[in-house]
């Protein structure tokens, strides 16, 4: 019994840490709780120019510039390592080999989960100003394109 229940920990452990790693979106598609039923500002604005970028969540303890993913992921891969690979002797180069092999699969899913493709899109407004947003990649515009500048407590998004 408690073998299952510490190996459902380590299981438990391991989601936490991957889910941690998942990156906020920021897509004009997506509201989080906080931002709906809030009162926001619409303007018509035009497309002068759209380049694509890659959006890095770099926020949070749990974050791959933290490192804490590798850590975490060596220390569970450690225990593992030792607890299920050899005996004596054995088992304290298991649970280091395979500490290191978790801390770099880890830190590297952590980094990949970090990343987004984003799109930076540069308007004009009907009074000259020009305003920068940059948002998830999952809408396409093109210079010259009439879209809405989106205000609110979330900030700018740009939508049709």
């Amino acid at each position: 019994m408690a073998t299952m229940f510490k190996r459902f920990f380590l299981l438990f452990l391991c989601c936490a840490i991957f889910t941690g790693c998942a990156a906020q979106p920021t897509s004009p598609n997506t509201y989080r709780g906080s931002e709906a039923l809030r009162r926001g500002s619409a303007e018509a604005v035009t497309v002068v120019r759209v380049r694509p970028v890659t959006i890095v969540d770099s926020d949070g303890l749990i974050s791959a510039n933290t490192g804490v993913p590798g850590v975490l992921g060596a220390v569970v891969g450690a225990v593992l390592g030792a607890r299920v690979i050899g005996n004596g002797n054995g088992r304290y180069l298991a649970g280091a080999l395979s500490g290191t092999v978790s801390a770099v699969i880890a830190q590297t899913a952590a980094n990949h989960l970090s990343r987004r493709n984003g799109v930076e899109v540069i308007v004009r407004t009907d009074n000259g100003r020009q305003i920068v947003v940059t948002q998830d990649a999952d809408q396409q515009f093109v210079t010259g394109e009439l879209l809405y500048l989106i205000s609110g407590a979330g900030g700018y998004r740009l939508t049709r």
